[in-house]
């Protein structure tokens, strides 16, 4: 079970805080819920503190953290508070919701409501999405449902006709940027950078700032980037093993190179480093820039782009790396480029 929290140790959220606040505060609490937004945006955090202050002796808007529900839940032991996840086989299946619906009209053992999360609803199989209808159409008084999804047009009209959504926005680059310092200030140089690749996401931050894996990724990624100045094109695909032993992080990887030629472009456009993410890498991105036509920059990001399109539908990896990494050193010499995979 998520750790309790308290509502102001939350960064930003305030529309939705308040309103689940006030939602108990006026007793118009719903029998179900749609939490949307990014993957790592706070969504199960405050979907936890919603489902402690419901259980909350007190009956306030926040959970006491003192009580016995309260110790209860922050123990992970409270018998009317229950979490679904993608089981085996990276779904939810029937079978998980069956066993849902059987437990959620068995009434509540020690407080007025059941609180039921759903985590990553919209992996939920349409049998499933069908099964839990029923229960939304239908549901007990006791009952709170929370669905917690990033895409919400994977579940059906049905199911989201018969929730109240609440949408989780990003967080402005200063809520980030501010967060990093206070929590992560030797990482001064890098806060910039983290902030602005995590797209507003406080988790994903977070993640950047702890992973020592992805500061090494990044400067191996930029040192890939340099190293198509000079480099020999029989030495190209040398860098292939790099993303063939990091294929699980193929996405990030791609992310990172994009940022650096988006910054070159930038640099070339603009004359301005206000836009540039990888700041800390100033100098490297003013050479790269000064020997790079604009042209064969904006060819490269055209073929990443396309690279990760590819990736996501399940082209061959080693191919899709191969040719991007041949077409982009065959852009900066000014040799055109080959046919996409």
């Amino acid at each position: 079970m998520m750790n309790v929290m308290n509502y102001k140790d939350i960064i930003g959220q305030k529309a939705v805080i308040d309103s689940l606040k006030n939602s108990i505060a006026n007793n118009m609490v719903s029998h179900a819920y749609l939490f949307e937004g990014p993957e790592g945006i706070g969504k199960k955090t405050i979907a936890g503190i919603y489902a402690n202050a419901l259980l909350c002796e007190t009956g306030l808007p926040e959970p006491c953290g003192k009580c016995r529900s309260c110790v209860q839940y922050r123990t992970g032991n409270h018998p009317d508070v229950k979490m679904i996840r993608i089981s085996d086989s990276s779904s939810i299946g029937v079978d998980d919701i069956r066993e849902f619906k059987q437990d959620v009209y068995v009434k509540p053992y020690e407080s007025t409501k059941k609180i039921y999360i759903i985590d990553s609803a919209d992996k939920m199989t349409i049998q499933a999405q069908n099964s839990l209808l029923k229960v939304l159409e239908e549901p007990p008084a006791y009952a709170v449902i929370i669905l917690i999804s990033v895409n919400s047009s994977l579940l059906l009209p049905t199911i989201r006709s018969r929730v109240v959504t609440v949408k989780f926005r990003i967080h402005p680059y200063r809520e980030i940027e501010h967060f990093l310092k206070v929590h992560y200030s030797h990482l001064e140089s890098q806060i910039p950078f983290i902030s602005a690749f995590s797209g507003g996401v406080i988790g994903r931050a977070k993640e950047i700032a702890e992973s020592e894996q992805f500061r090494d990724m990044r400067q191996r990624v930029f040192q890939i980037g340099m190293d198509f100045l000079d480099m020999d094109e029989s030495k190209v695909l040398n860098h292939v093993s790099f993303f063939v032993e990091n294929k699980h992080h193929a996405d990030t990887i791609l992310d990172i190179l994009l940022s650096w030629f988006r910054d070159v472009l930038f640099m070339k456009e603009l004359h301005d480093d206000q836009m540039v993410i990888n700041i800390d890498m100033k100098r490297e991105l003013s050479a790269f820039s000064q020997k790079t036509p604009r042209r064969s920059v904006v060819r490269i990001i055209d073929i990443i782009l396309d690279i990760k399109r590819k990736i996501s539908m399940n082209a061959n990896f080693n191919l899709a790396i191969e040719t991007m990494l041949i077409q982009s050193w065959e852009e900066i010499h000014g040799r055109g480029s080959r046919s996409a995979i």
